[in-house]
């Protein structure tokens, strides 16, 4: 087993812990809401992933980056390979802000952990390992299910999950080195 860094997910953890206890009067300003947004408080698109609507929910997204950690030690080796966790929690943010603008408000980090389970499993599928194409296949299922019974999951979320999960692709595509010039083993 590959060592890797335990920075990243503590990182978060502390960021996604100080968020939710230490800035509770703060809470709906850092909540994204759409019109809020459309107004100018772009913030929002970055603080509601770090936000929570109550500690099981964040206790379980805390939960979620772990497992992530022990699932993909290959693929999450490194901090530099926690750096796609950016422009995934953008564009899960942007994904729920476009597909549900009339829902009242959005926070959480699942949308960002669809994204890194997407990335890490896809890399993880690439290289023909199998948990990589279980969890990968698990999670389109999930969405394709939160799509068509929506009463199975959060509407308000599958937005976001969606976005997160199809930035995690990009990411992978964006990332790989071309399959043309690498070398075979």
């Amino acid at each position: 087993m590959p060592k890797q860094s335990v920075l990243p997910p503590i990182v978060i953890s502390v960021l996604l812990f100080c968020f939710f206890y230490f800035l509770t009067p703060w809470h709906d300003h850092l909540l994204m809401r759409y019109p809020r947004v459309i107004d100018g408080a772009w913030w929002q698109l970055i603080t509601s992933q770090l936000m929570h609507h109550d500690a099981p929910h964040l206790w379980f997204n805390i939960a979620g980056i772990w497992i992530a950690w022990l699932l993909f030690p290959e693929q999450l080796k490194t901090p530099n390979d926690w750096l796609m966790v950016v422009p995934i929690l953008l564009a899960s943010s942007a994904f729920e802000l476009l597909g549900a603008p009339t829902y009242e408000v959005y926070a959480g980090f699942s949308g960002a952990l669809y994204g890194v389970f997407a990335y890490a499993a896809l890399q993880d599928a690439l290289k023909k390992h199998w948990i990589g194409g279980i969890v990968f296949v698990g999670l389109i299922i999930k969405i394709i299910l939160d799509l068509d019974q929506p009463e199975h999951g959060d509407v308000v979320a599958v937005y976001a999950h969606i976005g997160g999960a199809v930035a995690g692709i990009v990411a992978v595509f964006l990332t790989q080195k071309p399959f043309i010039n690498q070398p075979e083993k």
